[in-house]
């Protein structure tokens, strides 16, 4: 006879109560982790918010810190996906105009993932194995799209002879510092994204093709 499931996850589609009762517990932790910085949030209020007992988490994770690291990937990765969605292709559009839709995505997605990283970097231990978890440095998520579109139309002869890396270090430093700011200031990100086209204008020049 299967274990009764949990009155937490009771009424869930699914063979595996166990398995539910995990999921679950990821779910709430992720959650929390959209209401509150991570070093907040302790395991009794995992474990009401679960409707479970606080004993209940270790039987599923090793310790909170697991349970809030997998929150924190289920958290990362669709911040990710969303921001590479709808993003303009190599050779069409104007590149100012395309620049602004990239710079506009490394935004969006540092605005979302800067708070939840910021609680990972006073426990050196635990950010590593985020790090590890996702398979990248979260700020490589923002500077692979804008290098990949920059050396496609590098390719095409759309931009100059110019430095790709440097190109996308000052697109990428811009954002991370109008995220900074619009943070501190508790600013909403459209405001923050009214500020991009005056930083693309002076980036632009950069690559505007010998002979042009």
């Amino acid at each position: 006879m299967s274990p009764r499931p949990a009155k937490a996850v009771r009424g869930r589609v699914g063979d595996d109560p166990a398995a539910a009762l995990r999921t679950h517990l990821i779910e709430v932790a992720v959650a929390l982790l959209g209401e509150r910085p991570l070093a907040a949030i302790t395991t009794r209020e995992i474990a009401r918010a679960a409707g479970v007992s606080d004993g209940v988490l270790y039987n599923y994770f090793t310790d909170k810190n697991e349970l809030l690291l997998l929150a924190l990937v289920r958290r990362f990765h669709p911040i990710v996906a969303r921001s590479d969605t709808g993003l303009p292709q190599p050779g069409t559009g104007t590149v100012e105009a395309n620049l602004c839709q990239y710079a506009e995505a490394a935004l969006t997605l540092m605005v979302d993932a800067v708070p939840m990283a910021s609680g990972l970097i006073s426990d050196p231990v635990l950010f590593h194995r985020f790090l590890a978890a996702i398979h990248t440095e979260p700020i490589a998520a923002t500077t692979m799209p804008v290098t990949g579109y920059l050396r496609g139309e590098q390719e095409l002869g759309r931009i100059g002879d110019a430095d790709i890396m440097a190109i996308t270090t000052l697109l990428v430093g811009a954002m991370l510092s109008l995220t900074l700011g619009g943070l501190m200031r508790g600013l909403p990100t459209s405001e923050l994204v009214a500020e991009i086209p005056p930083v693309i204008a002076l980036i632009t020049p950069a690559l505007v093709p010998t002979g042009t």
